[in-house]
């Protein structure tokens, strides 16, 4: 049987005049999200209150506005704020490091005293990377951070709903010939039942490139 070619008209080429009505529920998601940086300082001897250690920097309900403000971020590629093996970036008239992004559920700080996450656990996957591997380190990171994220705000990983936030955190030691580390972390609640860390941790693991999970209490 002979196929016959499709014929396209006009109508069917797709142009930049041409404008597509998405509705604005269809990119929504069922939860308001908030972005901060958290900071440590350059002096050994200034100690940071909570409040000048973590900045909300954003906050969205949509997957469209996330993307506005995330192609914009310099953070989208983590060398660019945080130790790319060679440099350390310090911001704010030189004076703060930038150490962690966090991504948070609105009205809940990534911190343990929030009354939200006390007594909850956190996942904790630690990335030790090699110095001559730093740069495929950041291309995957920088994958892997925003596939965590999209799939947290989405509410795709498994027991998402119990999950109130995540961290991509630079834990490299400068001190001591600068061990280059890095680590993700998950926040969930209290509520989340301990028959089913097992299965989030599993995931995390199998899908996040760490082969060792950890579970660790919010005090």
């Amino acid at each position: 049987m002979e196929t016959k070619p499709v014929i396209k008209t006009k109508d069917d080429i797709i142009t930049p005049e041409k404008k597509v009505d998405i509705p604005l529920s269809s990119v929504r998601f069922s939860k308001t999200w908030t972005f901060w940086e958290s900071y440590t300082t350059k002096s050994k001897t200034e100690k940071l209150s909570y409040d000048d250690a973590n900045k909300q920097i954003f906050k969205w309900s949509d997957i469209v506005t996330f993307f506005q403000f995330w192609g914009k971020y310099p953070g989208k590629d983590i060398k660019n704020i945080f130790f790319d093996g060679n440099n350390v970036k310090f911001f704010f008239e030189e004076k703060y490091r930038i150490n962690s992004m966090n991504i948070f559920q609105e009205g809940i700080k990534p911190m343990w005293e929030d009354n939200k996450n006390k007594g909850g656990k956190y996942f904790q996957l630690d990335y030790q990377v090699q110095k001559d591997k730093i740069e495929d380190f950041v291309k995957a990171a920088n994958f892997n951070w925003k596939k965590l994220a999209l799939c947290t705000m989405g509410g795709s990983l498994p027991h998402a709903e119990f999950i109130n936030g995540i961290r991509l955190v630079d834990k490299t030691d400068f001190e001591r010939g600068r061990i280059i580390m890095f680590r993700i972390e998950v926040w969930v609640t209290k509520e989340l039942e301990e028959n089913k860390l097992d299965e989030l941790k599993n995931y995390l693991s199998k899908n996040y490139g760490c082969e060792k999970v950890t579970v660790k209490n919010i005090p």
